[in-house]
């Protein structure tokens, strides 16, 4: 069934590419980033911290594609003597088109797979530690339609609603991000996110190419 869904999704992203136009764009489609990321729960004091490196690339004038290793860090405090610390890890890769709606707004549509993999679960007493890593690996898949927006040739703003499945979970997030150049080549990135029961903040280095 979720490949069903994939598929249907995929479609719907090149079909949607004939309704594209040809302008230039000003907001950046090629460029390197390496993220940092924070996501809690209301009242929590366990966050899940993400460290991702994400590449993105210009195609076409209206095709883009998109890929990010995503490195998933959680460590719950049980108690004073106890500890549990989940890992895992996370490959995307999507495929997306833009529409030129205005001269510097881009509505976006991408879809695309994750595998999940690597995933470990820590459990800490004490001075004793114990690790489990039996877990299946999991694939599933996204599909994200947002508005990629230049405010001026120094700051961009971008904004996603993606609805992601994978294994038996699945969810909607929502996303915005603000993108400074420094340089023509070098940006600093503030990004903040969230999902139904929790949102988290982030920053990041983003390399133009």
């Amino acid at each position: 069934m979720k490949l069903i869904y994939l598929y249907f999704t995929l479609a719907t992203l090149f079909s949607s590419a004939a309704f594209a136009n040809n302008n230039y764009t000003p907001v950046s489609y090629r460029y390197y980033q390496l993220n940092y990321t924070e996501v809690a729960a209301e009242n929590a004091n366990d966050p899940l911290k993400t460290y991702q490196i994400n590449i993105s690339n210009l195609i076409s004038p209206y095709i883009f594609s998109r890929t990010s290793f995503n490195y998933l860090s959680k460590e719950t405090i049980i108690d004073a003597q106890n500890s549990m610390t989940t890992t895992s890890m996370q490959a995307v890769f999507n495929m997306g088109t833009r529409l030129a709606l205005l001269p510097k707004i881009d509505l976006t549509i991408e879809s695309g797979a994750i595998y999940e993999f690597g995933k470990e679960i820590e459990l800490k007493s004490n001075s004793v530690s114990a690790t489990n890593d039996d877990f299946d690996r999991e694939f599933g898949f996204n599909a994200a339609v947002g508005l990629a927006m230049q405010f001026s040739h120094q700051l961009e703003f971008i904004i996603d609603a993606a609805y992601i499945d994978i294994g038996d979970e699945s969810e909607m997030e929502y996303s915005a991000e603000l993108v400074a150049h420094l340089l023509p080549n070098l940006a600093l990135v503030a990004s903040g996110v969230m999902y139904e029961e929790s949102s988290g903040f982030g920053f990041g280095l983003q390399f133009d190419f």
